[in-house]
Formats: C-alpha cells, sequence, structure tokens
C-alpha cells in the first residue's frame, strides 16, 4: 500500500527542482525521504531516488536522479509523491496514521456496530465512514464519537452517536 504525502505543483528553477504541496504541511517527513514512488492519476507509478529536498514557504522543493532540466521537471507535474506504509515513521504511543483504520471493527460498548469502510478528510476535521445496520455514518475523529483506537486489538471503540445524521445505504 502506497501513502500520498503530496502531489507535485510546478517545476522551480532551471535545474530540474520541482515544487511539492504537502498534504500534511505539520511534517518534515519529506525532507527526510531518499526514495519516493511518484503516482498518476492512472495509478501508474515510478520509483525515484531523492537528490535534494528542503522546505520552502507552504512547500517543498526536491530534485530527483534523471530529472536535470525544467522540461524534465515539467513532466512530473501533478504526480503524487507517495511512500510505501511500511517506509513511514512509527507513529507515538497516542497517535495513528489514518491510513490504518480502514477495516479495523467498530465497537459500541460490548457490541459490534459496523467497520471502517473509508477516512473521509474535511477543511475542519476527518471522519470516519461507518455502515451500521441503518445507513452509513460520518462519524468524527473526536471526542466524545471516538473514544479509543486500538489498532493493536483492531478496533475503533466509539460512544453516542445517536446525533451523527444516517445517510441511506444506496448512497455512498
Amino acid at each position: 500500500m502506497l501513502v500520498e504525502l503530496g502531489v507535485i505543483t510546478r517545476p522551480q528553477g532551471a535545474r530540474g527542482e520541482v515544487r511539492v504541496h504537502p498534504f500534511n504541511p505539520d511534517s518534515d517527513l519529506l525532507a527526510k525521504l531518499e526514495e519516493v514512488v511518484l503516482v498518476d492519476e492512472s495509478g501508474t507509478t515510478r520509483t525515484m531516488k531523492v537528490r535534494a529536498s528542503r522546505r520552502a514557504p507552504k512547500a517543498f522543493l526536491m530534485s530527483f536522479e534523471g530529472i536535470a532540466t525544467r522540461d524534465d521537471a515539467e513532466t512530473l507535474r501533478g504526480l503524487f509523491v507517495s511512500i510505501p506504509r511500511e517506509a513511514l515513521p512509527p507513529a507515538d504511543d497516542d497517535e495513528f496514521y489514518l491510513v490504518d483504520l480502514p477495516g479495523l471493527a467498530v465497537v459500541q460498548g460490548e457490541t459490534r456496530v459496523g467497520e471502517v469502510l473509508r477516512v473521509l478528510e474535511y477543511p475542519s476535521m476527518e471522519c470516519i465512514e461507518v455502515e451500521f445496520e441503518d445507513g452509513l455514518r460520518e462519524i468524527p475523529l473526536i471526542e466524545p464519537w471516538i473514544l479509543e483506537v486500538d489498532l493493536d486489538e483492531g478496533v475503533v471503540r466509539i460512544g453516542d452517536c445517536s446525533d451523527v445524521p444516517v445517510k441511506p445505504k444506496d448512497r455512498r
């Protein structure tokens, strides 16, 4: 599984450097990578060695082996900068990666009520989409709705979600 860290927005300068918009602006991971996988919209991948990477205002500037001119860099515009899931650094004890949530069981009290179908990232918060018996709910990834995420046990424990609107099952 590949995890998208950012997208190449445009060439930067004349020597093949590109500007990368990071999906997590607080992370410095893009500055530490030695190799990335570039992915286009069709899913075609291309592994690239990173020559250099540094933070710039609102972006990272990266250069790759084999990309030496502005024209070369232009061919990378719009590609997603990704890494394999196993290349991510370990999360702190009180943290988790959103990419690890789909497929986890969702438990309310002692009852399994569904499983995480996907993670939805909105400007104001992240939600997990869970299919309940009566339909789909987008549960905010904050208390009081989410009580615990236990990756070792493979569960997300939720509180009362009766105030979370239900979407009929046939509407995704």
